[in-house]
């Protein structure tokens, strides 16, 4: 008897963040879940060094080549009439071949993947976790040299094409169906969970390990953390200017960020320096996944004034952790009472948010609240995962009709 089989696609490059990270989660669910269904799982990389990363976490995963041709393939993917081109000549994609080849029935993109476009045989579930290139369409990253276009047909195909379509938030579910028309019986929403090391259960040498870390980077706690790439959305430059108004009113504050630099690094350099806040600012790079958790724990605070949303990885890895949480008033529904909330465009509402921390108070309700915030996402993760596997079990049925 055949067994039904997902392949699990990552692509995402360790570096970039949240996005890694989460698909980790997602992909640990899946074979586990698997397991209990007799459904079989393989997971395909397109990037060499994630094959050993997830052999760290006890995952057998493939590398996946992708060359020349089929690069071709999905450039031309772009253009309406090499669609009608495909259909005449009746032939896939060298992509699509190679997945078919491997057994794979049904393929689960991780991530917004534009490789779903050229899926033509097979079924997809893909990933979608914002729609900000259209909520914020004035920043470079998603903007230039077309970056705008691509997305929006990215976006249209996946979620109009896939048999489902994963979301973290329910209302990314109802944007997609009013900006592309998605049928909303394909979605479901399954929140984010705090990355796996750093909701790891604390180890009985974890505060020396902490002092190890944070000493290596030359850090004593205390200080404030945005763990965050240097991309202009992710907004640096209104926590500096939150820190020059406290600076100004006589109240010292250390910032600490940590991620890798996709081009807009330099720019906040400047901006520091501008301010004379060099000695108040310390740029860690990227940081090994490894090093997240003492980072958060030696924090303050987590401050994230990012623009994008609806919702980020952070804030659930502070919470749990117990650091409290300063998070734009924009994503409200994520945080609920579980942040100090503020204006994204407003340093001087940021500044408040930091001066109300002092409160020891404030902070054990902060606490608090992230805790109850958890609980209140990992019920909902449970029921995001039930109406995905009743999903796949409709799926194994259609393609392969028997009695299970």
């Amino acid at each position: 008897m055949k067994r039904y089989h997902v392949g699990i696609f990552l692509e995402l490059p360790l570096d970039v963040g949240g996005g890694f990270q989460q698909s980790l989660t997602d992909i640990i669910w899946m074979r586990d879940w698997a397991k209990t269904a007799d459904i079989d799982v393989t997971v395909l990389t397109t990037l060499p060094d994630n094959v050993a990363i997830l052999a760290e976490l006890g995952i057998n995963s493939v590398y996946l080549k992708l060359g020349w041709f089929d690069r071709l393939f999905l450039f031309l993917k772009y253009s309406g009439p090499f669609d009608l081109l495909q259909y005449s000549m009746r032939v896939c994609a060298p992509f699509e071949k190679k997945l078919i080849k491997a057994g794979v029935d049904i393929v689960y993109f991780t991530t917004t993947s534009n490789w779903n476009l050229l899926l033509y045989k097979l079924p997809f579930i893909i990933t979608i976790f914002d729609g900000c290139f259209r909520d914020s369409p004035e920043f470079d990253e998603v903007r230039e040299f077309a970056q705008f276009e691509r997305r929006d047909i990215v976006w249209r195909s996946a979620v109009t094409k896939a048999a489902v379509v994963v979301t973290n938030a329910d209302e990314l579910i109802d944007m997609l169906c009013r900006r592309y028309a998605m049928e909303r019986d394909h979605a479901i929403c399954i929140p984010f969970s705090p990355s796996l090391y750093v909701s790891r259960s604390a180890a009985a040498d974890q505060q020396a390990g902490d002092v190890t870390i944070l000493s290596k980077h030359g850090l004593e706690p205390g200080y404030l953390f945005y763990p965050a790439q240097f991309w202009s959305h992710k907004n640096h430059a209104t926590v500096l200017l939150a820190m020059r108004l406290l600076r100004d009113q006589g109240e010292t504050h250390r910032l600490v960020l940590c991620g890798s630099d996709p081009g807009a690094r330099a720019a906040f350099e400047a901006l520091v320096a501008q301010h004379g806040l060099g000695d108040s600012v310390h740029i860690l790079g990227f940081v090994p996944s490894a090093e997240l958790g003492a980072l958060y724990r030696g924090a303050s605070a987590l401050v994230m004034a990012t623009y994008f949303g609806p919702t980020n990885l952070p804030p659930l890895e502070a919470w749990a952790v117990g650091t409290p949480v300063i998070y734009p008033q924009a994503f409200e529904a994520q945080a609920g009472d579980a942040a100090l909330l503020f204006d994204y465009d407003d340093p001087t509402s940021l500044a408040k948010a930091i001066v109300r921390l002092d409160s020891a108070e404030e902070r054990a309700r902060l606490v608090i609240a992230g805790k109850q915030r958890l609980a209140y996402f990992a019920e909902r993760i449970d029921e995001g995962h039930r109406q995905l596997a009743r999903h796949l079990m409709r799926l194994r049925y259609r393609r392969y009709p028997q009695i299970y």
